[in-house]
């Protein structure tokens, strides 16, 4: 008898263990959806760049007699080397630093007058006048040169619209007047024609990212000494290439 109870109990145990085998399953999932891959920043870096101005000047402001100037044949030309400083650079709207040195030459022509010609400007003992002259001139204009340093705040939005404010100050590099007869060899004669050795003004660019812009460009005080020639302040507009 115990050896048939025996036999049950262990019948049991063993149906009971495949029992278990047959209904019992164990899942083990992984989770595929997690990612180690770190988002990517980007980072705005110092960027360099070479620009040419050019565009129209003049004298703005009451200019004695005989200071009469081309507004089309006076010209202003710049050579530009700049650094552009990200500053915020988050979000659409992104401000940037822009600052370097440029040269940059200013052209006064004379008007030719029916009457009397082209005037010129002459120099003597420092003191500063207008003389009219014996020929017909085709050519009679004061040009200075200029090393600046124009430093300005960008805004770049999310339109592409850029706009840019600032202000610049620079040293007189050389000044001269030239003058070319008609039919004749053009003449030039340097000196300092009583300019200020250090000018400074305020500008403004507007465009598009990635084109040509608008700038304008305004010296407050005169570009002469004061009382050794006119009171006139200097003005510039044109493009940036």
């Amino acid at each position: 008898m115990k050896t048939v109870k025996h036999l049950l109990t262990t019948a049991l145990i063993a149906a009971s263990v495949a029992s278990f085998a047959q209904t019992t399953t164990v899942t083990i999932t992984t989770d595929s959806t997690v990612s180690t891959t770190r988002p990517r920043k980007t980072i705005e870096r110092v960027t360099s760049d070479f620009s040419v101005y050019v565009g129209l000047n003049n004298f703005a402001g009451s200019l004695p007699t005989g200071y009469d100037f081309n507004p089309i044949g006076s010209r202003f030309v710049a050579l530009s080397w700049q650094k552009r400083i990200p500053l915020l650079v988050k979000g659409a709207t992104k401000l940037r630093l822009v600052a370097g040195p440029e040269v940059a030459w200013n052209n006064f022509m004379f008007e030719r007058s029916s009457e009397a010609g082209r005037n010129m400007l002459v120099e003597r003992n420092n003191q500063l006048s207008i003389e009219q002259a014996d020929v017909d001139l085709h050519k009679s204009k004061l040009v200075t040169a200029q090393l600046n340093l124009p430093v300005m705040v960008n805004v770049a939005f999310r339109s592409g619209l850029t706009l840019g404010v600032g202000a610049y100050a620079g040293i007189r590099l050389d000044s001269y007047t030239k003058v070319r007869p008609e039919g004749g060899s053009t003449v030039r004669t340097h000196g300092s024609y009583n300019l200020n050795p250090v000018r400074w003004g305020l500008t403004t660019e507007l465009g598009f990212r990635g084109t040509s812009k608008l700038f304008f460009r305004y010296e407050p005080s005169s570009a002469f000494r004061s009382g050794q020639g006119p009171d006139a302040s200097v003005w510039a507009v044109g493009v940036k290439l």
